[in-house]
């Protein structure tokens, strides 16, 4: 039954004439900045309009709108009729206008939408979305959100592609490197030989003696020793060393030489083993030596690279990278801390070839020909090395005691001498080999070289101990037989 109350029928006419005056304005007035399309009501299979709930008007729904329509429709009270006829305009064939201009605004608003959504996209500051445009828009925006997401996902597997490949190139180009200087586990299955040579040798220039006068027992102390005649204090101490380094074919090599005089004694000197860092010490002599001719700028800067990272020895591979460093530093990085990096750094500047033909001269037979940065050495080569770093020290007062004292500071120091005495080496281990060339400034200096194959053991430092007393014994017996030998000589 229709509700008899008439102030629910007023409400409803009201409600219905400003929804009517609501659309109008809305359609009239551009200045209207957002209406939104309300998916959950629909008329006559069209949108609703529904404006910002911040906005008082309000449209009734369309159950609402059909209960009130039907309900006065089918009633048979003659005022009821009537208010039916005002309120939804019916003709008089019966028509209902209201639907029928609904269905034509509806159809009319879906192309003032449009163009209004057109006018205010161009204005940038009004919103007007459509049901059919909003899902194109949404489509396309996927679209492009899955586009850009692709493009994305194809920038970063090119970009991990070159990043892993770079990492691999490099990394097998570092382990080259590595494998240049690490995988030598030699096994010695037989020694070129195994009997002690005792030389006279060449001793230091009498003229580069400091502080000594040019007298009778001078010539004495300088002088060449019968090596054919040796007394049985010294032959029993040779024969003690002989007999040690037979015990194992991994006690290498050794040699003694007395600086002043050139006695050497030296066992299996000429055959070669892998040198490991010992080879930093020639080429660290040879580039000392070319700038006191001034052929080699120490203070000129060399850039630390990737390609020299070397996991070995050394400061630099905890360095930043692409950072420049002084050749005198490296140098010193070289001889002190027998750093890896520096010492390719210093190669790969001055070249090998260069080096070998230099050391040859000096009548080196084995280090810098093989064609890497590290190569071969033997006991024959170590004493001509460290022997020239003894003479280049006494001649130069600057370069030749800049040089000895990086030597000096070099560690670590496998042949330590006895009594306290300051030793200046050059120690190098990797696979198995493990060696140590050093001067010891004793009263009078004198050589040790001792070449073995035992890195890879717990006992070098016991073989290098028992080098280190041998060969002191050696040196204090030697200068004992050459004081007792002078002493008979009357100075004046």
């Amino acid at each position: 039954m229709i509700d008899d109350e008439n102030k629910d029928k007023v409400k409803f006419n009201q409600l219905y004439k400003d929804s009517n005056q609501f659309n109008k304005d809305i359609f009239d007035d551009k200045s209207m900045e957002v209406f939104l399309i309300d998916d959950d009501k629909k008329v006559n299979g069209e949108n609703n309009l529904r404006i910002d709930e911040s906005n008082d008007n309000e449209i009734l729904d369309k159950d609402t709108k059909d209960n009130l329509r039907n309900d006065y429709k089918d009633t048979d009270k003659k005022e009821d009729k009537v208010l039916y006829e005002e309120l939804f305009d019916v003709s008089k064939n019966g028509i209902d206008k209201e639907e029928k201009d609904r269905v034509d605004s509806n159809q009319k608003n879906k192309v003032v939408l449009n163009k209004v959504s057109i006018d205010n996209n161009q204005q940038g500051n009004n919103y007007i979305y459509n049901d059919g445009l909003d899902e194109i828009d949404d489509d396309r925006s996927r679209i492009k959100k899955i586009l850009t997401d692709k493009k994305l996902i194809l920038v970063v597997l090119v970009l991990q592609f070159f990043y892993t490949s770079k990492t691999v190139v490099k990394t097998f180009y570092l382990r080259s490197k590595v494998d240049e200087y690490e995988n030598f586990f030699t096994v010695i299955e037989e020694k070129e030989s195994m009997i002690m040579n005792v030389s006279s040798g060449e001793g230091v220039d009498t003229k580069l003696l400091k502080d000594i006068a040019a007298s009778e027992l001078v010539n004495c102390i300088n002088s060449k020793i019968d090596s054919e005649n040796l007394p049985d204090s010294i032959n029993n101490i040779i024969k003690e060393i002989n007999d040690y380094y037979n015990q194992s074919n991994n006690y290498f090599a050794f040699a003694y030489k007395d600086i002043y005089t050139g006695f050497m004694v030296s066992y299996n000197e000429k055959q070669q083993i892998f040198t490991a860092s010992t080879i930093k010490a020639p080429t660290d002599i040879y580039i000392y030596e070319m700038a006191s001719l001034g052929k080699i700028n120490l203070d000129e800067e060399l850039t630390y690279t990737g390609n020299y990272y070397n996991t070995g020895s050394g400061v630099l591979k905890n360095n930043k990278i692409n950072a420049n460093y002084s050749v005198r530093t490296l140098l010193k990085y070289s001889t002190v801390y027998s750093d890896n990096a520096a010492h390719n750094m210093l190669m790969d500047k001055y070249g090998r070839e260069n080096m070998l033909s230099f050391w040859q001269g000096l009548g080196t037979n084995s280090i810098f020909t093989a064609n890497n940065n590290w190569g071969v050495v033997n006991a024959h080569d170590a004493v001509i090395y460290m022997s020239e770093l003894y003479r280049f020290y006494l001649e130069n007062n600057t370069y030749g005691e800049e040089l000895m004292n990086n030597f000096l500071n070099a560690k670590p120091k496998f042949i330590s001498g006895q009594n306290n005495y300051q030793v200046a080496n050059k120690s190098g281990w990797s696979g198995t080999v493990i060696h140590d060339v050093s001067i010891v400034f004793a009263n009078n200096p004198y050589i040790v070289v001792a070449l073995s194959n035992l890195g890879d053991t717990d006992y070098y430092m016991s073989y290098f101990n028992n080098v280190n007393d041998l060969a002191s014994k050696l040196h204090s017996e030697y200068w004992k037989y050459k004081m007792d030998k002078c002493s008979e000589i009357s100075q004046y």
